[in-house]
């Protein structure tokens, strides 16, 4: 094994450690509460060692949420002509898998983060899985569809994620309007 391999074998280490260190804190505190010499202390690791991998706690939620949505992104590519209601149902499988990154992020108000991802995700849908020419109208359904998800996953959380993941894509892909 390469010096490099094992630097980087460390580094994924500590770095989960961290992560951990952080959603187990955030499981007893307000996130806004929770410092930085906590998390690296709850992680067993320094406080060097925190800055050289993070400038702040935001950045340990931002990147795995980063990382839960890049591997999402790399199912689809190795799909085949996906259906909408898989593409559907796998966001909803992979939320229920991470439900506890989404609660907490959800928690610490740092929803934003999450959109932010729907909205990369939706985009990539656009433009790779449905075809869509880059438009204003374009951008209105990416924006649409992201909040469309998020707002889903947020309720879905809310209500303890009872449902199935299938069950929440019927939910997401039905388009009646109630009569009026």
């Amino acid at each position: 094994m390469t010096e490099h391999t094992t630097d980087k074998k460390i580094e994924t280490m500590t770095k989960e450690c961290l992560y951990t260190a952080l959603l187990l804190l955030m499981e007893k505190k307000p996130y806004e509460d929770i410092t930085i010499t906590e998390i690296a202390k709850k992680a067993g690791v320094s406080r060097m060692s925190y800055y050289r991998l993070y400038k702040s706690k935001d950045d340990i939620l931002e990147q795995y949420a980063d990382e839960v949505f890049r591997n999402l992104l790399n199912r689809i590519r190795e799909m085949q002509n996906p259906d909408k209601k898989w593409l559907a149902e796998e966001l909803f499988r992979i939320c229920g898998e991470n439900h506890l990154l989404l609660k907490n992020v959800y928690h610490a108000k740092l929803y934003d983060r999450i959109m932010k991802n729907l909205i990369q995700y939706c985009g990539y849908l656009a433009e790779h899985v449905f075809g869509m020419e880059q438009s204003p109208e374009t951008e209105y359904w990416i924006y649409g569809e992201a909040g469309k998800f998020g707002m889903l996953i947020l309720c879905w959380m809310e209500n303890g994620m009872k449902e199935s993941p299938g069950q929440m894509a019927d939910l997401l892909l039905k388009n009646e309007t109630p009569e009026l």
